[in-house]
């Protein structure tokens, strides 16, 4: 089984939590050795701001999932995030987008990553760094 499925079969084995019902998403690649997970997300209309793009909160939520992700696949655990810095490069327009997530670095208390969000023309919308909580 290689990482993709592992990844997708422990998430179909876990309970949902409720917010997991707003971002529909699927998961596309991932790699525990390069702590990386690309996700496919189908944003709902009511994502919409009033300029018919993802109002940024969504769009930052988008990007915390693939985060936890690779936190999750990298280190075989789930690593809350306390920090993210997030940068709106372009608007993202509403349809499918794509999200990936590297962990760049893990130490024994805390992990960094870096997320890209790329909108349904496939170009680079919003960039984040996080900063994950690692439990001893």
């Amino acid at each position: 089984m290689n990482d993709l499925e592992k990844l997708q079969s422990i998430l179909a084995a876990s309970p949902k939590p409720a917010c997991a019902a707003l971002l529909p998403f699927s998961i596309i690649d991932a790699s525990a050795e390069h702590g990386f997970v690309k996700v496919e997300f189908a944003p709902q209309p009511a994502f919409g701001n009033m300029f018919g793009n993802v109002q940024g909160g969504f769009a930052v939520a988008m990007l915390d999932l693939p985060i936890s992700l690779a936190g999750f696949l990298k280190l075989q655990q789930w690593l809350p995030t306390i920090e993210v810095k997030t940068s709106f490069l372009a608007p993202l327009k509403l349809g499918t987008c794509i999200g990936e997530a590297t962990i760049i670095r893990a130490g024994k208390s805390i992990a960094f990553a870096e997320a890209r969000l790329l909108g349904p023309d496939g170009q680079l919308a919003v960039h984040a760094t996080a900063t994950l909580a690692v439990k001893h």
